[in-house]
């Protein structure tokens, strides 16, 4: 039986042509945007901004400034440490200032300019990458081309082109060497990977591999990450360190303000900035994450074509900041460290919110006996659990309850806990795992120990 094409099985053909109908995308790319955004750059936490919209950092900016003020005299600024919790202002400050800088040395006829790189962002934490991802950069802002692959060049090669790079155009550079303690390199390595590189940078002029004026700003949420430096590095490494403290509620709110025009005129309700500032406060003082939540408070406004952002948007803003940055974390982790975490996070939840070691180490070992899993060491569940440290889940620090207690581990969520383990049990395997069961049994092992 022959088919007529031109028939439908629905009835008579209208003779519209669907695909010549505007679409919702469309719609959206053609129509008229609706935005509670006047500028916003001005609420991106990765923006530079001018150093007048800085509060609360007048004796860091101070000290920066009057560190760099050096490379205008011709002279090599010191190198610098800046360490303080996340969100504090050390890279945004650090980063106002060399370019304040770089506007005066364009004046002075100096080629000077900074190489920022955040190596919590690498995907591989090695010395090789590490030196790959500087010379990339270096070039970038030379405004040649990276000629050197990732692989299949020996790292002193590498580090041979960057010199030559950083030779040949300009008369000072600062590296800002960010989140530095995440650069651990290979298990195994008499030494952090982080250390030979800052051996290498402040030995760069002495062993004459370049003219320029070389320098290095560290940026550290951990102080401490010194004490695992070799002795070589310790002794030829000699930073001034620029102290940053968190931020209030009150300096939150200040901040905030210096960024309002961001928004249109009107576009904010009374008491957003507040309420941003109040869970920034509640989040150790994070001025990163609170312009951030202040952002996407409004781009959640933009979606429901509101023209005014109201604290109900901050609400949900934060309930998806917080689900999806510990979602992001825990989700790639492998099953023992799932079970590592878990205990952790049932422990601290019925305790004051920190988890010592030998509790956790109780739990664990109960939850892999009741669910037929391979039990391991206390010293590979610590470990464990450490790695999400250094992703931003928990601070860890050694104590004691006294001589006979001995020396154990503290976790302290810097997440809130309830949502680590809401996400934890989102696999398949905590099915097995009565939550209720477990915090029974954490807090016997708390009274236990």
């Amino acid at each position: 039986m022959n088919h007529n094409p031109s028939e439908t099985c629905d009835g008579d053909d209208d003779g519209s042509d669907p695909a010549s109908e505007p679409s919702i995308v469309d719609d959206i790319l053609d129509g008229e945007q609706k935005t509670v955004f006047e500028n916003k750059q001005l609420v991106d936490s990765n923006t530079i901004v001018d150093h007048n919209r800085i509060y609360g950092r007048d004796e860091q900016l101070a000290a920066e400034a009057r560190a760099f003020r050096d490379t205008l005299d011709g002279e090599r600024p010191p190198d610098l440490l800046l360490y303080g919790p996340s969100g504090t202002g050390k890279s945004l400050t650090v980063k106002a200032v060399a370019e304040k800088v770089k506007d005066r040395a364009v004046q002075n006829s100096i080629e000077f300019d900074f190489v920022a790189v955040n190596f919590k962002t690498m995907e591989s934490h090695s010395l090789d990458r590490a030196v790959w991802k500087l010379g990339h950069q270096t070039a970038k802002k030379a405004g040649i081309a990276w000629d050197i692959p990732r692989k299949g060049v020996s790292t002193d090669a590498k580090y041979v082109r960057l010199y030559e790079i950083v030779d040949r155009h300009f008369d000072a550079l600062v590296f800002v060497l960010d989140e530095i303690d995440t650069l651990t390199g290979h298990a195994g390595d008499d030494e952090p990977a982080y250390s030979r590189l800052l051996y290498s940078l402040s030995r760069v002029m002495a062993e004459q591999h370049v003219d320029t004026l070389v320098s290095t700003v560290v940026i550290t949420n951990h102080p401490k990450f010194r004490e695992n430096l070799d002795s070589r590095t310790d002794s030829s490494y000699n930073p001034t360190g620029i102290h940053f403290s968190d931020y209030d509620a009150n300096e939150l709110i200040e901040i905030l303000n210096r960024r309002r025009d961001a928004f249109k005129d009107d576009a904010l309700e009374e008491g957003v900035i507040e309420l941003v500032a109040a869970y920034g406060a509640k989040n150790e003082g994070d001025a990163r994450r609170a312009i951030d939540l202040l952002r996407d408070a409004g781009e959640i406004a933009n979606r429901g074509g509101e023209t005014v952002v109201t604290e109900q948007h901050v609400h949900a803003a934060n309930d998806s900041v917080v689900k999806n940055r510990v979602l992001e974390i825990v989700g790639g982790m492998s099953l023992q460290k799932k079970l590592s975490l878990y205990a952790a996070a049932v422990v601290a939840d019925v305790s004051d919110g920190t988890a010592p070691s030998p509790a956790v180490y109780t739990l664990y070992r109960e939850i892999c006996q009741r669910t037929d899993r391979d039990v391991y060491t206390q010293e590979t569940v610590n470990s464990h659990i450490n790695k999400a440290g250094t992703y931003g889940v928990l601070e860890s620090e050694r104590t004691s309850d006294g001589f006979k207690s001995g020396v154990h581990l503290v976790f302290a969520f810097t997440e809130p806990v309830d949502a680590v383990i809401e996400t934890l049990e989102a696999d398949d395997v905590f099915d097995e795992i009565e939550l209720a069961t477990a915090r029974s049994i954490a807090r016997q092992s708390l009274r236990d120990t």
